[in-house]
Order: C-alpha cells, then structure tokens, then sequence
C-alpha cells in the first residue's frame, strides 16, 4: 500500500458552510516540502495538531473543527473518517505560533481526543497489515472547520491553517491568508451567539 501525501488530500476548510479550499492553491513552498518528507504512516496520533488562525471578530466555531482521514485501497470506493479536535489549551505547545498572533488575529489550536488517537491508530495498524499482503491504496488528510462572527466581519476574513506532525516540533502552515470572501460559495459568515 503506497500512502499518499497529497496536497489537495491536506485541505482546510472554514466558513459557513464548511467550504474545501484546495491548500495546493496558497501553501508555502516550504510546507510542500515539509509535507513531502513527512510519513503520515508513521506520525504519532497523540502529538498531530492543528491550528487556525482567523482575524478579530472570527472565530472556528466550537465543535466544528474535525480531522478526517480518507483511505483508499485497490478499486474499493474510499473510505472517510471523521474526528472531532479537542480545543488545545496547553500554552507551552504553542510557543512556535507566537510570532503568529498578531494585532488584529488570533490563533486556535487542536488535538485528537485520546479516544480517537485510538482509533487512528487502530486504523494506520489495519493498513499497514493491508499493506503487508501487497494492497495498494492512499490515505490523506484534510481538516475542516465552521466560522463564525463574534462582531462584524471585517472586509477581508483571512484564514492562515497550520499542522504540527512531530513531538517537539514546530506548527508549520498549510494555507496561508486565503481570502474566505474569495472562496466560491462561502457566503456570509453566521453570528456565533
């Protein structure tokens, strides 16, 4: 089983009506690169997080922010896996977004539930068997999300997402200032209350 990194598998999705973006369309060259020597078959669940950042007045709704991991093996129609992000409330990890919070933006950050790091694991392990008896497939992933306004929007509603992949290591962004009102059918951002 070859496990693909692809880049249209790592998306971000954020707005009202969880709308993909394509992170090929906005990512750093030096994440493409990051991402290219990563080995998603190996990554410890338990230290996988992600993070968002969105301008004052926006925020990821709570509950929305999910991981999903799709896993296609041979002709088999491929297989989706939802997770839901538990809110990331340990300052020490996020030491490497400081310089990512600016006036006017704030970050916020996720990890796997215990549970689920289970599962993930559970779900790599089957693969990899898969894999052992010669299966050919491709797992990616892609992290999705719902936004919502504590205040009036302002003009331009820039999403920065970002992956951290290794214990100790440093957040490193997917997509970076993709416009959401430039995102076809995004639509009006709902009030948070």
């Amino acid at each position: 089983m070859r496990f693909s990194r692809s880049r249209r598998g790592l998306a971000a999705t954020l707005g009202a009506a969880a709308v993909l973006l394509g992170a090929c369309t906005s990512m750093p060259v030096t994440s493409m690169v990051k991402l290219a020597r990563t080995d998603f078959a190996t990554i410890d669940p338990a230290v996988l997080r992600v993070a968002v950042r969105l301008p004052a007045g926006v925020r990821p709704r709570p509950g929305s922010v999910t991981l999903k991991l799709t896993v296609t093996v041979g002709a088999a129609a491929p297989v989706v896996s939802a997770f839901v992000l538990a809110d990331l409330a340990d300052p020490a990890e996020l030491a490497s977004l400081r310089g990512e919070v600016t006036k006017g933006a704030a970050v916020w950050a996720y990890r796997l539930e215990p549970a689920d790091v289970a599962r993930v694991t559970a779900l790599r392990s089957e693969l990899m068997a898969r894999k052992g008896r010669g299966e050919r497939g491709s797992l990616s992933l892609g992290v999705g999300a719902e936004a919502c306004r504590t205040a009036a929007a302002p003009e331009r509603v820039l999403l920065t997402t970002y992956l951290k992949t290794e214990a100790g290591g440093d957040f490193f962004p997917l997509v970076r200032d993709v416009d959401l009102r430039d995102v076809p059918g995004a639509g009006e951002l709902p009030s948070c209350g």
